[in-house]
């Protein structure tokens, strides 16, 4: 008997190929299968639509994991990935799913026009693909060499750097000004140290007097016995890489008054996958 599902013909089929900005390296073994240059991309299920429309499991990071899954299956394990494929993940995933065409609105600067224009997102595909991840810091003596953030370890940043913000505004109330400084010192300490523990996650290697460091604890206590113009040159190169590593602005000129206006591209997951 003939078991075949007489719909099968019409199951998803991949929409586009990806290439993936990394070219697959910083993966663990066994997390990414397939050519990394040429990844098949397959458009959104309904039930991927549910979860970005899922608020609790898009804020977790839940729900890019699992859409990611659906759309790349050669993708394993999304939570390993590293950063700075996921935008490009995320884009392929829309086009793949609606289009090319990104609508945008925007008030003109001049003229305070209300504006909508398209986006071509095969654009910023290219341009991603265009970069390569600048992963080397000379703080002399010394050479550094860092690696990207994993999906998991922006995540966690984000909600440690969230939790802090919702607990200072439920701090803040109806109080005397010298306990809401108090309050505001304590919360930019907190949120300096989580920033600072994420950027320590990203030095892979050290290269001192010939000798190659990589163990994490000897690497976390040189930043914490170190001088620090040494952190501050590793920090900004990263805080450079990562706006670099984002959709640049668009210029666009306003339908009225032709003003050129620099518009950014908004990938903001709880509206990017909302069909428009």
């Amino acid at each position: 008997m003939d078991n075949t599902n007489p719909l099968a013909k019409y199951y998803r089929q991949p929409k586009i190929y990806l290439s993936l900005p990394s070219k697959g390296k910083w993966y663990p073994e066994g997390t990414l299968t397939g050519d990394p240059t040429n990844l098949p991309v397959y458009g959104m299920t309904a039930m991927d639509e549910i979860m970005f429309k899922t608020p609790d499991a898009l804020f977790s990071g839940e729900s890019i994991v699992s859409v990611i899954k659906s759309c790349i299956p050669d993708i394993k394990d999304p939570w390993s990935m590293p950063q700075l494929d996921i935008d490009s993940v995320l884009v392929a995933i829309r086009i793949a799913t609606y289009g090319q065409k990104l609508e945008i609105s925007f008030v003109c600067k001049k003229c305070a026009e209300s504006n909508e224009t398209d986006f071509d997102l095969s654009r910023a595909l290219d341009y991603f693909a265009g970069l390569e991840w600048d992963n080397k810091v000379f703080c002399n003596p010394l050479n550094v060499t860092l690696k990207p953030y994993t999906y998991r370890e922006y995540t966690n940043i984000q909600l440690q750097s969230y939790e802090l913000r919702r607990m200072l505004n439920k701090s803040l109330g109806d109080i005397e000004q010298s306990k809401k400084n108090e309050i505001l010192d304590n919360f930019y300490k907190k949120l300096g140290q989580v920033q600072a523990e994420g950027f320590k996650k990203q030095i892979f290697t050290v290269e001192a007097d010939d000798t190659v460091v990589d163990n994490p604890q000897q690497i976390n206590e040189w930043i914490q016995n170190s001088e620090v113009q040494f952190f501050d040159k590793i920090k900004k190169h990263l805080e450079k890489q990562r706006e670099i590593w984002k959709i640049q602005p668009q210029k666009v000129k306003c339908h009225k008054c032709e003003h050129e206006n620099t518009v950014n591209v908004d990938l903001d997951t709880s509206n990017f996958f909302v069909k428009t």
